[in-house]
């Protein structure tokens, strides 16, 4: 190879001095420049270069030749690579004043590939395991044929593997304070002839536990009752999502072994309490062949509470909670609430609070059960009851919760590219309290009349009204005007009958439909047509009936921040549309997938049914979310 670098050392000189020779042949002709100046190229591949003679009004073209064929040939601007070396393509514009040249380096054709193998011979892109695991490999070449193959690791601190392919995971601490151990690097494969291939392996310890099917990062008390069992795991990342450790991968340690017990149950664990309340113990976590140990939770059995307090369901922007204190609902009802939602452990910093009177209405006769709405996703809250009873007070534990995760996105006006999500939206600034698809009793932020979505001073509760619809959406006319209202962007389609329910947002009566429509897409770049991506979670009453996604092109719309009404939207529910179909009950919502085609800058996207004109309760539906991302741009 040192022959074909001198050859091409030598020949810059005698190029550069063509590239500059300057008024000899055609007058004009300032220069020839080339879409590229190198390229690489395996035996038998090719490549295309376009030359340019400037200026390019003169019309005038190229000559194509190779300084050496031997090595490339050399039509049209498409480059040719025949043997292993390197050489020069040249172009000289067609009058022969001016030339430029690009560099071609040829090397050998690969033979053939290398792949790695999993236990279960399925090829691997990447290698997930847990401190301590073990995992065979083996190496595939594409030819078929036996070859001597060299394993070795990068980091060795990260795991090791042996010259038949038995990887095993290391552990090493961790920065990220997310994971007790997490190691990272690449396990490489390589023939005798240096082919090979390198893909990334992770040994990680997640840190935090499963206590039932319920998470809790490391740090986080684990509230438990007295004389009962629980199944325990410990978490690892594996290729789509955390998986549990094997029991033999780890060993666990208890600081109080007398009131708690950890027992084997197959491939996972048992922890065992014992009678005595009012007691702790903190669990640590050290991975097989390892000396570090790690405190990765702490189990509590709390003195026995007169009121017990449970999470019921969780959203992205909504915390649902139930509690028991008497002995029967009508007993639990007849005392005096105050509920508040603290945004800190300490219970110190108060999120929103209520005082209920005792016999409230809210509850309609059924065990308490809140809920909160218009909260921030992914935002650990801590909820307290007291039972405000004169000379009888008490009050419950602190009991975390964590909304669900949920990255909004506001519409803009910077130009998007191929896979950015333009838009997600889970209408989390809707406070709205209780309905009849979560039976809990809430609150009606319109109280006197005046407060606004983002305001949850209120003094009126309610509890299950035989109604799906709770406050209708363009009712709230000061809503419309808040400052920074994320939904000021937002329309609704011909009938007034959009509706607040916590964390949704609820869509026609029986004898009105609507829709709801988007902002305009501005980041779709201008003179570009793309193709969304809509994924949402919805609900409607009747199972088998449809509705549609319906692409809103080149029409203005009244929107929520308008200070109008913003019915007597008129809709295009005929072209560029596409529908999907319920599964059927108002309280099960199901994920949708939705292509839209032909989408271009400013165009809007309306959600609801086939018709303007409801048919029936066939068009009642419940919207929780909505994300559109850009697939494909042309």
């Amino acid at each position: 190879m040192k022959r074909f670098i001198t050859i091409a050392i030598l020949l810059l000189p005698a190029l550069f001095a063509c590239t500059e020779d300057s008024d000899t042949g055609s007058e004009g002709v300032t220069s020839v420049v080339l879409s590229m100046d190198k390229v690489d190229l395996m035996v038998g591949e090719t490549a295309t270069i376009k030359a340019t003679v400037l200026p390019e009004s003169l019309g005038i073209g190229v000559v194509w030749s190779v300084i050496d064929e031997v090595y490339a040939e050399v039509k049209d601007g498409v480059i040719t690579a025949k043997s292993e070396g390197v050489t020069y393509v040249v172009a000289t514009s067609a009058d022969g004043s001016k030339r430029a040249a690009c560099m071609v380096s040829v090397n050998p054709p690969v033979r053939y590939t290398v792949s790695v193998l999993g236990e279960n011979g399925q090829p691997l892109s990447a290698i997930y395991g847990y401190p301590g695991m073990s995992t065979i490999l083996s190496g595939v070449t594409s030819d078929g044929e036996t070859h001597r193959l060299t394993w070795s690791v990068d980091d060795a601190s990260a795991g090791a593997i042996t010259s038949d392919g038995v990887l095993s995971f290391g552990a090493s601490a961790s920065a990220n304070t997310d994971y007790v151990y997490d190691a990272q690097s690449y396990v490489k494969v390589v023939t005798e002839d240096g082919y090979g291939c390198r893909i990334p392996f992770r040994s990680s310890l997640l840190n935090g536990i499963r206590v039932g099917g319920d998470f809790y990062p490391a740090g986080t008390p684990v509230i438990v009752l007295a004389s009962e069992s629980y199944p325990i795991s410990f978490l690892y990342a594996s290729d789509s999502a955390p998986a549990s450790i094997p029991a033999d991968g780890i060993n666990l340690e208890l600081s109080n072994a007398t009131d708690f017990s950890i027992e084997k149950a197959g491939v996972a664990y048992n922890l065992v309490t014992g009678p005595s309340t009012d007691v702790s113990t903190q669990l640590s976590i050290s991975p097989i062949g390892s000396t570090g140990k790690v405190a990765i939770a702490k189990f509590v059995i709390e003195k026995a509470e007169d009121i017990k307090v449970l999470l019921a369901d969780a959203t992205s922007s909504t915390l649902s909670f139930t509690w028991t204190e008497g002995a029967s609902v009508d007993e639990d009802i007849a005392r005096p609430y105050t509920i508040t939602l603290f945004k800190d452990a300490d219970c110190t910093d108060p999120e929103v609070s209520f005082s209920i009177p005792a016999n409230d209405g809210c509850w309609k006769g059924r065990q308490p059960k809140f809920v909160f709405s218009g909260l921030v996703p992914a935002t650990p809250y801590w909820l307290k009851v007291y039972d405000t009873t004169p000379g009888n007070e008490k009050e419950s534990s602190a009991i975390p919760a964590m909304t669900e995760a949920f990255n909004i996105v506001e519409v803009s006006s910077d130009p998007a590219a191929e896979g950015d999500v333009i838009l997600a939206e889970d209408f989390g600034q809707l406070c709205w309290g209780a309905d009849e698809t979560t039976l809990s009793a809430g609150y009606d932020v319109e109280g006197d009349g005046s407060s606004s979505f983002m305001n949850r001073t209120a003094n009126t509760f309610v509890g299950t009204t035989g109604q799906y619809a709770q406050r209708i959406l363009t009712a709230q006319s000061t809503a419309k005007k808040e400052s920074g209202f994320r939904l000021a962007k937002w329309a609704q389609g011909y009938y007034a009958r959009l509706y607040v329910g916590p964390g949704y947002i609820f869509l026609s009566t029986l004898n009105y439909g609507t829709h709801l429509i988007t902002p305009a897409l501005n980041s779709i770049p201008e003179g570009k047509t793309a193709k969304l991506m809509v994924t949402f979670h919805a609900a409607g009453l009747v199972a088998g009936n449809n509705a549609v996604l319906a692409v809103q092109h080149g029409t203005s719309f009244s929107e929520f921040s308008s200070g109008t009404q913003t019915n007597k939207n008129k809709l295009n529910l005929t072209d560029n549309v596409q529908t999907f179909t319920y599964s059927g009950g108002i309280s099960t919502l199901s994920e949708f997938e939705v292509t839209l085609d032909g989408v271009v800058h400013g165009d809007r996207i309306a959600i609801g049914p086939e018709k303007e004109q409801a048919s029936g309760n066939s068009n009642m539906m419940l919207l929780s979310d909505m994300t559109v991302q850009i697939v494909e741009l042309q």
